[in-house]
């Protein structure tokens, strides 16, 4: 188990690149980096991803850093939130399935986070740019689509707003 090196409290987290892929300076250093929370003490810690050595302190946890740890609000009706591990990597599969080369999500790793509970479309988070969540209406194919295909739009946060204007 991974410890806070301030306060040895147990950390949570993901993994995180370093630079946005929608800024080309930093992001050709790909230095992916994995950052903790430490829920106690509210501090983040970072170590480079892979390395099993001691963790380097991040400074106090900032707001513009909840969201990368917090749970989500509640999102608003027909979307649910994907707590189901089976059902999740199923729709991770179906959009590596139905997305090509000349997609934006083609070749990322996403997790699927919420689904409309009426429609095929689900929200991904984006593990190279924890900012990037994108809505994805699947088409449920098995084989890639030709881009645009399947239809995706990239939400700003917060989700709970991004997602009111979702119409059927």
């Amino acid at each position: 188990m991974d410890l806070c090196p301030l306060c040895s409290a147990p950390l949570t987290g993901r993994t995180v690149r370093e630079a946005s892929p929608d800024d080309p300076l930093r992001a050709r250093r790909k230095e992916v980096r994995e950052l903790r929370q430490c829920v106690p003490c509210r501090h983040l810690v970072w170590r480079p991803e892979r390395d099993t050595g001691p963790w380097s302190d991040g400074g106090p946890l900032l707001p513009e850093h909840d969201y990368l740890f917090a749970t989500l609000q509640p999102l608003p009706e027909p979307w649910a939130v994907v707590k189901d591990p089976q059902t999740r990597a199923d729709l991770e599969a179906q959009l590596r399935t139905e997305v090509a080369g000349g997609h934006p999500l083609y070749g990322k790793k996403v997790i699927a986070v919420a689904r409309c509970e009426r429609c095929d479309e689900v929200v991904y988070s984006v593990e190279e740019d924890p900012g990037w969540f994108a809505q994805v209406h699947l088409t449920w194919r098995s084989t890639p689509d030709r881009p645009p295909w399947p239809w995706t739009e990239r939400l700003l946060l917060p989700l709970t707003t991004s997602l009111l204007d979702h119409g059927h």
